[in-house]
């Protein structure tokens, strides 16, 4: 048994190492005992774990250095970081430290759970952060923007939920017009809030959840068993699963066609197309292709992905009738034409290609300008924003062939669709919508991104889908640009051009129209009054004399 003792050193105050070391004690890490050591005994049996329980402070660089300068000393014993307290958004460079495991106000469950993950190599990060400042602290223009969003969010949820106990339709109507408009009012303001902090250079004014660059989740939760290209593949499928499982219902807003589906089919499609992702993946590391093969490979599977999606989307015994006879759902999803990723818009190369680099040869990360090794936890959060852009983007366009295949087949809208699609009427404005939406798209939004260097990328949370932009150079897609995508282009790059000629041109009509009024104008009007008042004085001088002569 003594070859099984499991030696963790803790460097802690004197009442929490006596606590740590019998919740250690009492719980064992994989059948094996835990003895909580001190530094001499350490020095001359080398410890399988290093536990640095502190406070967190203000002071998070030399909080680092302390934490880095541990671990070099007891290296290669993983070594594990637990903060009590709050922490600044941002302040951990999560990115940059090497340390096997952060753990922000753990209990002992999620303490005993984590020794076995850094035990056996993998990582464990568990860091809360709070976005932006606390209520009452935004003031001026930024506490106004916000705050008005946040009634806005308040106010969409509340519609969303009356919406879901099935209103009457008068009443429906009038809650999807609401819904409409407190989309488009949200829109707006996102729109001023990141023009106004990139007119002004304020950075306070862009704030998570407004589409302005990356941010960290409340939680970051990420457990790493292994550092290979198949543990961040599991770790990363398996918290999309999770949220999958959640089942998201206020999909309407960001992705019309997928939440066009009823939940228990969406859920299952996006669990499907999950499914084999992971197993295309394998298949592509044991090949073992270069850069352009794999993408070259990468085509070709995600068409079978695509292929297998449909499959499952009708289950392998669901059969309804169609024109009077019986037929396989599974089957007749199948016979539909597959545009080109291209024409789905599904993601592109450049956020394609850095994803199958990291999950299939475990690749370094680029991410601002760093090149980060992929089992970091600010690489494992953009991976998982890549992969959860490709799976919501992937199940979007397979939903909007299923709305198109059950606009002619009006049995299947019962299995697939919402129940609000039943009749005919419901489901065409939801296809005109979409279709139109995917032109202004395509036509308007798009062009304006590459133009402006951003990607918008959809992030799959358990309560919806929420938008991250990354700032990225698109110029390669700028010069394939459609000619009338281009024309878009083209008009913001002459309202660039000319927007400081006309700024100097009106401001010197402005200044040319004070001096026509002022000096010109307003003289005149001074010397006609001037007149009139003089001429005035001189009748009723006269008046005045006669009345005199008379008297």
């Amino acid at each position: 048994m003594g070859s099984l003792m499991r030696r963790v050193l803790v460097y802690a105050p004197l009442s929490q190492k006596r606590q740590l070391a019998a919740v250690l004690g009492r719980s064992g890490v994989e059948g094996a005992p835990v003895q909580c050591i001190d530094e001499a005994e350490a020095t001359r049996r080398r410890p399988d774990l290093v536990i640095w329980v502190t406070q967190a402070s203000n002071d998070i660089g030399a909080l680092v250095r302390e934490a880095l300068a541990l671990d070099q000393r007891w290296h290669p014993a993983p070594f594990l970081l637990v903060l009590h307290g709050p922490i600044q958004p941002g302040g951990l460079p999560l990115g940059e430290l090497p340390i096997a495991g952060i753990l922000q106000n753990p209990d002992a469950t999620s303490l005993c759970q984590a020794l076995p993950v850094l035990m056996g190599g993998g990582r464990v990060f568990d860091v809360h952060t709070r976005h932006g400042a606390p209520a009452g602290a935004h003031h001026g223009l930024s506490g106004m923007l916000s705050q008005g969003l946040t009634q806005i969010q308040a106010q969409a949820k509340r519609v969303t939920a009356q919406l879901g106990q099935r209103p009457r339709p008068l009443l429906r109507w009038v809650l999807e017009g609401q819904q409409r408009e407190l989309a488009m009012a949200r829109a707006m303001v996102v729109t001023l809030h990141a023009a106004t902090a990139s007119t002004l250079g304020l950075k306070d004014l862009i704030t998570p959840g407004l589409g302005g660059g990356e941010s960290v989740p409340t939680s970051t939760g990420l457990t790493l068993r292994s550092r290979t290209a198949t543990g961040l593949w599991d770790t990363l499928h398996q918290r999309l699963l999770e949220r999958i499982v959640r089942n998201p219902q206020s999909l309407e807003q960001q992705l019309p066609a997928l939440g066009a589906l009823a939940p228990k089919p969406r859920a299952a499609l996006l669990r499907q197309l999950l499914l084999h992702m992971g197993l295309a993946l394998r298949q592509v590391r044991r090949e073992g292709l270069p850069g352009e093969a794999l993408l070259e490979r990468w085509r070709d599977l995600q068409e079978e992905i695509m292929l297998h999606g449909l499959q499952e989307l009708g289950g392998a015994y669901l059969r309804i009738p169609r024109n009077g006879v019986l037929v396989s759902v599974s089957e007749q999803l199948l016979t539909v034409t597959l545009p080109s990723p291209e024409t789905l818009n599904l993601a592109s190369r450049a956020t394609v290609e850095p994803m199958l680099a990291a999950l299939a040869r475990a690749e370094p990360v680029l991410l601002d300008g760093h090149l980060l090794a992929p089992d970091t936890p600010a690489a494992l959060l953009h991976l998982e924003l890549l992969l959860s852009d490709w799976l919501l983007r992937m199940g979007s366009a397979l939903a909007g062939l299923v709305l198109e295949e059950a606009s002619r087949w009006p049995e299947l809208r019962r299995f697939l669709l919402r129940r609000d699609l039943l009749p005919t009427r419901q489901l065409e404005r939801l296809r005109n919508h979409v279709n139109s939406r995917e032109r202004y798209e395509q036509l308007i939004l798009e062009p304006l991104r590459i133009y402006e260097s951003r990607r918008d990328l959809l992030l799959l949370q358990a309560d919806g889908v929420v938008t991250r932009t990354l700032i990225d150079p698109r110029d390669q897609e700028l010069r394939q640009l459609e000619p009338l995508p281009r024309l878009v282009t083209l008009s913001l790059e002459l309202r660039d051009a000319l927007g400081p000629q006309l700024r100097v041109l009106s401001q010197r009509l402005g200044n040319l129209l004070v001096t026509v009024l002022t000096q010109i104008i307003g003289r005149g009007i001074g010397l006609i009054v001037r007149g009139v008042l003089l001429g005035l004085g001189r009748t009723l001088q006269g008046s005045g004399r006669q009345e005199e002569g008379m008297t």
